[in-house]
């Protein structure tokens, strides 16, 4: 009986050790912009863009790429079989910021500062998610979403009043997620 009552005792360990070492397992499975393409994925469905944003109930939720274009790949490889409120995806990479004309969700990586002003200028009250990934000051310049470095406590900020600005609703679930950034928007 004894026996029983010890093992009894260090079944929650045991069972809390297993749990732990089957999420390191999975968690090593996928790549940094395999997370980054899943978590752009549930941006997608818990923001709200004006009716004015889509063509169309039909018409896709494009992901415009700025910046380093194997991201863009992943990324697509990643959510290509996914629709959100009946909506498919498309990928559309921009290398200038005047390109950049329909877009709903940008995702940019791989840029100097003095480009993320100008794209940030660009986009500015356009119904556009601009997602960092990991820019210094992105939000305070006017982004919208960045993503943190990987061990940071929360996995991305958001700077909800410059997503207001652009007529897009973040759902309070993805809010209590982010750590929260206020604009402190430099005037360009």
């Amino acid at each position: 009986m004894m026996r029983l009552v010890s093992i009894q005792k260090f079944y929650p360990i045991l069972v809390a050790l297993i749990l732990v070492a089957t999420l390191r397992l999975s968690a090593q499975q996928y790549t940094e912009y395999e997370v980054k393409a899943g978590y752009i994925y549930n941006f997608a469905r818990f923001v709200t863009w004006p009716a004015t944003a889509f063509t169309d109930p039909k018409s896709p939720i494009v992901i415009g790429i700025y910046g380093n274009p194997r991201s863009g790949e992943i990324i697509r490889l990643t959510i290509r079989n996914n629709t959100v409120d009946g909506r498919t995806f498309v990928i559309k990479y921009y290398n200038q910021p005047s390109q950049i004309q329909q877009c709903h969700i940008l995702f940019v990586s791989d840029i100097p500062r003095t480009q993320v002003i100008d794209l940030l200028k660009e986009v500015r009250g356009k119904p556009i998610l601009t997602v960092g990934d990991n820019i210094t000051g992105f939000c305070h310049l006017g982004g919208m979403v960045n993503f943190t470095p990987q061990f940071s406590a929360k996995r991305f900020e958001i700077n909800h009043e410059a997503a207001i600005k652009s007529d897009l609703i973040i759902s309070s679930k993805l809010l209590t997620l982010a750590r929260i950034v206020s604009s402190n928007e430099v005037e360009f």
